[in-house]
């Protein structure tokens, strides 16, 4: 095996599983080599003629959940950090257009939007914490309205569109 490119499965948590061993999570600095390498040279082999999508789906929605669980499971909340999770908050973007037309028993919209939606909501709570400490993410609008849109049923929405918009303009203000 070529460990230059191997990528770490991701696997489900369980009641019974004790803490991950330090040894089992990866920094963020190999979160980030491990993203680059996937963005480098798997996610293009979507336009390759003939090329699987659903395998190539599955293979990036298991490898960017892992470095979600990582993420979380150290409790990483810095700039790198959101920079990888709003990078797998538009792979599910993207596999949204880019699968919509596949057998739903194939790709589950559905589900995809579950996993866009998770990504959503810890970047939610990411930017809060670093709001605390004074930091501001380039890409929160971008993201921000991305939760909006997702979320136009729901009864509270403009309410919640209010609130992030006085908020941001009230420390861009200061």
């Amino acid at each position: 095996m070529d460990h230059r490119k191997a990528v770490k499965q991701y696997s489900r948590s369980s009641a019974d599983q004790e803490e991950p061993l330090p040894h089992e999570l990866r920094p963020i600095e190999t979160l980030d080599m491990t993203m680059n390498y996937l963005l480098h040279n798997i996610v293009n082999r979507s336009e390759i003629p003939n090329e699987n999508l659903l395998e190539w789906y599955h293979f990036l929605w298991d490898r960017t959940r892992s470095i979600r669980k990582d993420i979380t499971q150290q409790q990483l909340c810095d700039v790198k950090s959101v920079a990888l999770m709003e990078t797998c908050t538009r792979f599910h973007i993207h596999c949204s257009t880019r699968l919509c037309e596949l057998d739903r028993h194939a790709f589950d919209p559905k589900l995809n939007d579950e996993n866009l939606m998770k990504c959503l909501q810890s970047l939610e709570h990411m930017y809060g914490d670093l709001h605390v400490k004074g930091v501001q993410c380039p890409n929160e609008p971008e993201f921000r309205s991305y939760q909006i849109l997702m979320n136009l049923n729901e009864g509270d929405i403009l309410w919640y569109a209010f609130q992030i918009t006085k908020n941001y303009c009230h420390r861009h203000q200061s």
